[in-house]
């Protein structure tokens, strides 16, 4: 309002003060006055316009405190939920822990009681597997020397046969050098000579039935064995042969009298020649006594 006035005031004065012409000074100072006055106008104006400026700025500026007072408040909520949070965590992470611990501690002392009583265990077995195998080891040996024992009598028996059979073959051995000594008929051999021959025939399969089922290793079985073959040959040179069956197989269609017994260790199917009760005797290639044999099979 002042400013006005004061607008008016210069207006009026300039207007009586034109008048005269001579006042050539007063109206170059109005002049600038008026300069002046524009100037102060115009930096009015543009105060005007900071000063809006001013207000928008200030306007913007409070909005943004109270979104920054908004993201604080948010932030500290965060805050504090981010606490609770980690608060509940580590409640937690100890609950946990804890019963981490008591299950560990639980584990160990049932694995300590698990150790132990395998321990109780395997030390009763190995009692138990000592006592056993101390008893069986007892019996083993009670066994072996039984078996020994009988081992030992069984050999001293096979020697006293081997021996008894050596002393008979003696005998037999004299007997069989009057063979074709004695007289005969025309035509071939007498009876006699073939009773002496089947007698023969007979001591000579008894005794190689005996060495058949003895171990080879007993003391004296070799000589008898080689008596007996030199026995046979003398048979056989004087015309009489003593035909071996003994160990093999038997087939249908064989002259004999045949025993027959079950076997189950042998092959199925199979039939063996296993026991010689009478030899077959040939003279001169032909049958004069048919053999009665035993025979193994399993059919």
């Amino acid at each position: 309002m002042n400013k006005f006035i004061l607008t008016l005031v210069i207006a009026f004065i300039a207007n009586v003060s034109f008048a005269s012409p001579a006042n050539d000074s007063l109206r170059t100072c109005f002049n600038k006055i008026q300069a002046t006055d524009a100037t102060v106008q115009t930096l009015q104006r543009e105060n005007d316009a900071l000063k809006s400026e001013v207000t928008s700025l200030n306007y913007t500026i409070s909005a943004q405190s109270n979104e920054i007072d908004s993201l604080k408040s948010v932030l500290v909520e965060t805050n504090k939920s981010v606490a609770a949070l980690a608060d509940s965590l580590n409640i937690n992470i100890s609950t946990t822990q804890e019963q981490i611990q008591i299950n560990s501690d639980n584990l160990n002392q049932t694995i300590a009681k698990k150790s132990q009583t395998g321990m109780w265990i395997f030390i009763v077995l190995a009692l138990v597997i000592a006592v056993i195998a101390f008893i069986f080891g007892r019996l083993l040996t009670k066994r072996g020397n039984e078996v020994a024992s009988l081992s030992a009598k069984a050999d001293k028996l096979n020697e006293e046969i081997v021996n008894r059979l050596s002393s008979e073959m003696s005998e037999m051995q004299s007997l069989s050098k009057q063979i074709g000594s004695i007289p005969t008929t025309t035509g071939g051999g007498t009876d006699t000579e073939q009773k002496l021959i089947t007698t023969l025939a007979d001591r000579i399969t008894f005794m190689k039935m005996t060495l058949y089922k003895m171990d080879s290793s007993v003391r004296g079985h070799k000589q008898l064995s080689k008596s007996i073959k030199q026995m046979k040959d003398n048979l056989l040179a004087n015309g009489y042969e003593l035909v071996d069956m003994l160990g093999k197989d038997y087939h249908d269609g064989m002259k004999v009298t045949a025993n027959f017994v079950e076997d189950e260790n042998l092959p199925e199917g199979k039939q063996i020649i296993t026991g010689i009760i009478k030899p077959q005797i040939n003279y001169q290639g032909k049958m004069i006594q048919s053999a009665q044999i035993t025979v193994s099979q399993n059919l």
